[in-house]
């Protein structure tokens, strides 16, 4: 199994696509970095939305947040869906599958490979995020506390050290990696069911942008505690209201039940697909 895992991840590291992916992760916090610096002497009248961003001003240690709010929402979902969907689709769209297959590997095995190896690259893409934005923060507004104004219950505002940010933004990137969980696994199923990648990632993102959609219309009521998105920004309230959300308890385990069921029909529908390409 780890002779199989090294395989499947030094395949994925030397695709020219990763490489792109990677100077993108750099790139882009990098040039919201400078976008929170070109706007530093503005006001922080708000902890949230854009007033995390003036906030960021104050300490480099408070620029992942920002950039994980703004990135998580959409360049890293279609990342991690490029990842996840990509991974069996990729090698049928190539006519490799059925060379892969010839080994003495079983299917079931094979497809737990890809999965892992596409969960450790999208957790990779996150960290990677949140650490670029994090060095280039010290190094433009060095490590200082940060002290949020008065919002909701905290009339007076509070107050968050060095330490405190630092577990918080370990907490967070950790929290939206694993975030993207139910995403893994519905793009592992897509990915077996058809044999074109394009596809296969089109019906991932897809899925995500109608669960945002959807999420985003309170008459569906507790229907949405179900969609893999609904949870996705609970981390914030760290940053927000200086606490540690129950939602975020939730929503790991809402991710676990997608990756229970789905990672399980992939499994299923895998072991029995009749293998063309």
């Amino acid at each position: 199994m780890i002779a199989l895992l090294f395989t499947e991840f030094t395949k994925a590291a030397r695709r020219t696509r990763t490489l792109i992916i990677t100077v993108m992760l750099v790139g882009l916090p990098t040039l919201i970095l400078f976008a929170i610096h070109a706007r530093a002497d503005r006001p922080a009248d708000n902890p949230n939305g854009e007033g995390l961003f003036r906030l960021a001003s104050q300490s480099g240690l408070l620029v992942p947040a920002p950039v994980l709010s703004v990135m998580s929402g959409f360049l890293l979902v279609v990342i991690a869906g490029t990842i996840a969907a990509d991974s069996v689709a990729g090698d049928a769209a190539w006519g490799n599958l059925r060379y892969l297959l010839l080994r003495p590997v079983p299917r079931g095995r094979l497809l737990v490979a890809k999965a892992v190896v596409a969960g450790v690259l999208i957790w990779a893409c996150t960290v990677l995020v949140s650490a670029a934005a994090l060095v280039g923060g010290l190094l433009l507004f060095g490590a200082h506390p940060v002290t949020f104004p008065g919002v909701a219950r905290f009339a007076g505002g509070f107050h968050l050290d060095e330490g405190a940010l630092l577990l918080r933004n370990a907490v967070a990137t950790a929290y939206v990696a694993f975030g993207y969980t139910a995403l893994l696994a519905l793009g592992t199923l897509f990915s077996t069911l058809t044999d074109t990648a394009t596809s296969a990632i089109g019906a991932t993102v897809g899925v995500y942008v109608v669960s945002q959609i959807l999420d985003g219309i309170g008459q569906l009521g507790q229907i949405r505690y179900a969609f893999p998105t609904h949870y996705l920004s609970a981390w914030r309230a760290m940053f927000v209201e200086n606490r540690y959300p129950t939602d975020m308890l939730v929503g790991l385990a809402v991710q676990v039940a997608y990756l229970i069921v789905f990672g399980a029909a992939a499994i299923v529908w895998f072991q029995r697909k009749d293998i063309r390409s």
